[in-house]
C-alpha cells in the first residue's frame, strides 16, 4: 500500500510542476485577485468515488494522474457518503447539521436580510455597491470579519467574495478559487457587468451577509436574474437564502464555470519528493470533507440552513480538547513545536487544516496520554524537542523528515563507540609494557634486558638480576 500510494505521487509529479513562490503564506487576503480556468499551482485531489468512506478516517484515495486541465476538473463526482436530502428534514454531516426549507415564507422571513437598511445601522461595516465587484467578471475581493468565524472549527477572519455566487475561505490565494475551500451558495458563471447587477456585504459583528443581487448568468443571460444571500453567524452556522431563482439550477451550463451549492474544506500538505536528483517541495491540497445541496432543491423562497457542530480543532486548551465529548470525533491534545504553530487540539485521524503538523509532530501516539499538565500543556515546545524514533509512525501520512534527536543519537553512539576503542587501547599498551619488562627482568643477556639495564643505569637506580 506504502510503495502504490507513493508510486501515485512520483506519476503527479510528472505532471504538474509546482513553483516554489507560487503559494504565498499571508494572513491579510489580497484586495483583488482574478481567478481564472487556468491550470492550478499546485495538485488538487477532490474527493471521488472509489474512495474509503470517511468514517474509516483514511485519506481519500488519489487518483493515478492528475485532473486534466479545464473545465472537466470542476465536474467533481459527489461522494458515495454524501447523503441525499430529504425535504424539510435534517442530515447530518458530522461537522453540520443539514436542513432544507422549501417553499417555506416564514423561513425566508427569518433569514432573509434586508441589508441596505442593516449598513444604515451603528457599528455596521460593509459595501451597498462594492467598485470592484459590480461591473466586473470573475472576480474576487478580500474582506475582513469584525468577529471569529468558526469554519469546521477553523477560526477565520478573512474571506473572499466572487462574483461567482461563492465564497473563498482557503488560507492560500490561487487561480482555481472555485475548486475547494468554499462556501457557495450557488456557485455559477455569474457576471456583473450586465445592468442591475451587483453584489452587497454587511458586517454587523455577529453574522456577515453577502446578497448576490440581480446577477445574470454570462451565457444564459435571457433566463433572468438571480438573488440569493448567505449568512455567516457568529457561532459558525451558515445559511444560503434563494429569492429570486428564475430557471431550473440544474439546467446551468457548467462549460464556462463550475455550478456547485454547498460547502468544501480541505488541507494543505507539502510533500518533499526527489525531481532531477534533488528533494524538492511538491504542494498537495487534499479535500477532506464537502457538503453537496441538491441543485434541484435550489428553488425560490427556500432556506438551506448548516448548523454547525463542534470539532476537536476549535478547542484552545488541554483541559477543553480532553474533556470534550464529540458525537463524532475524540479530541486529544498535540503538543506541536513552535515552529508548527504551537499546541493544538485535534481528532485522532487528524482530519484537518493543520494535518502536516500533526503528521510532523507524531501526534496520533500523543493522543495515547489522556492527561494534562497545567503548568506546560500550552506552552509551545522549542524546536530542539522531538519525538522518541521507536515512536515514529511508520505510515506514509506520518513521513516525517529526521530530526535533530536522530542525529543526536548516532553522535552520541559514535561518541560511546570511540571512547571504549580507547579505554581498550590503553589497557593493551600497558599489558604490553609488563609483559615486556617482565621478560627483560629475567632475559638479561637479551637485548630488551640489556636495553632495561642502561635504563635503571642511567638513573642511578638499583636494578639486580
Amino acid at each position: 500500500m506504502l510503495g502504490t500510494v507513493i508510486l501515485r505521487l512520483l506519476l503527479l509529479t510528472s505532471f504538474v510542476d509546482i513553483l516554489a513562490d507560487a503559494l504565498t503564506e499571508h494572513h491579510d487576503l489580497p484586495l483583488i485577485l482574478r481567478y481564472e480556468d487556468s491550470s492550478p499551482m499546485f495538485d488538487l485531489l477532490p474527493q471521488s468515488k472509489g474512495r474509503v468512506k470517511r468514517a474509516s478516517y483514511n485519506l481519500p484515495q488519489q487518483k493515478a494522474a492528475v485532473e486534466q486541465e479545464g473545465p472537466d476538473m470542476w465536474n467533481t463526482h459527489i461522494p458515495d457518503d454524501v447523503e441525499e436530502e430529504k425535504e424539510n428534514s435534517t442530515v447530518d454531516h458530522q461537522y453540520y447539521l443539514m436542513t432544507i426549507y422549501s417553499n417555506r415564507s416564514e423561513q425566508m422571513n427569518n433569514y432573509w436580510v434586508d441589508i441596505d437598511a442593516m449598513l444604515k445601522k451603528p457599528g455596521v461595516v460593509g459595501n451597498a455597491s462594492h467598485p470592484l465587484l459590480s461591473g466586473t467578471y470573475r472576480r474576487a475581493v478580500g474582506a475582513k470579519l469584525t468577529f471569529k468565524f468558526p469554519f469546521y472549527g477553523h477560526m477565520m477572519t478573512n474571506l473572499t467574495i466572487a462574483t461567482g455566487g461563492f465564497l473563498y475561505v482557503g488560507d492560500q490565494t490561487h487561480n482555481w478559487l472555485a475548486a475547494t475551500q468554499y462556501i457557495a451558495p450557488l456557485m455559477a458563471n455569474f457576471d456583473t457587468t450586465l445592468d442591475g447587477s451587483s453584489i452587497v456585504y454587511a458586517d454587523d459583528g455577529e453574522r456577515f451577509v453577502v446578497e448576490w443581487r440581480k446577477v445574470q448568468l454570462r451565457e444564459q443571460h435571457q433566463a433572468g436574474s438571480f438573488t440569493f444571500q448567505t449568512s455567516l453567524f457568529k457561532n459558525g452556522s451558515i445559511a444560503f437564502v434563494y429569492k429570486n431563482v428564475p430557471m431550473n439550477v440544474s439546467n446551468i451550463s457548467d462549460e464556462q464555470h463550475p455550478v456547485k451549492c454547498g460547502i468544501s474544506d480541505a488541507y494543505l500538505y507539502h510533500h518533499m519528493l526527489m525531481s532531477h536528483g534533488t528533494m524538492s517541495p511538491k504542494r498537495v491540497i487534499y479535500e477532506y470533507h464537502r457538503i453537496e445541496v441538491p441543485l434541484e432543491k435550489v428553488v425560490p423562497d427556500t432556506v438551506v440552513y448548516l448548523e454547525a457542530q463542534p470539532a476537536c480543532i476549535q478547542f484552545a486548551t488541554c483541559e477543553a480538547c480532553s474533556n470534550a465529548t464529540l458525537k463524532h470525533f475524540t479530541c486529544s491534545w498535540c503538543h506541536a513545536k513552535k515552529s508548527h504553530g504551537g499546541p493544538f487540539c485535534t481528532d485522532q485521524a487528524g482530519i484537518h487544516r493543520r494535518r502536516q503538523h500533526w503528521a510532523e509532530n507524531n501526534c496520533k501516539n500523543q493522543g495515547k496520554n489522556m492527561y494534562c499538565n497545567a503548568a506546560t500543556d500550552e506552552e509551545e515546545l522549542e524546536d530542539d524537542s522531538s519525538t522518541p524514533a521507536s515512536e515514529r509512525p511508520s505510515s506514509l501520512d506520518d513521513v516525517i523528515p529526521l530530526n535533530k534527536e536522530r542525529k543526536t543519537e548516532k553522535a552520541k553512539s559514535r561518541t560511546d563507540g570511540g571512547g571504549y576503542a580507547a579505554l581498550v587501547f590503553i589497557l593493551g599498551c600497558s599489558l604490553c609494557l609488563v609483559g615486556w619488562l617482565a621478560y627483560a627482568y629475567y632475559n638479561p643477556h637479551t637485548t630488551s634486558g640489556q636495553l632495561l639495564i642502561k635504563v635503571c643505569s642511567g638513573r642511578s637506580a638499583e636494578c639486580r638480576f
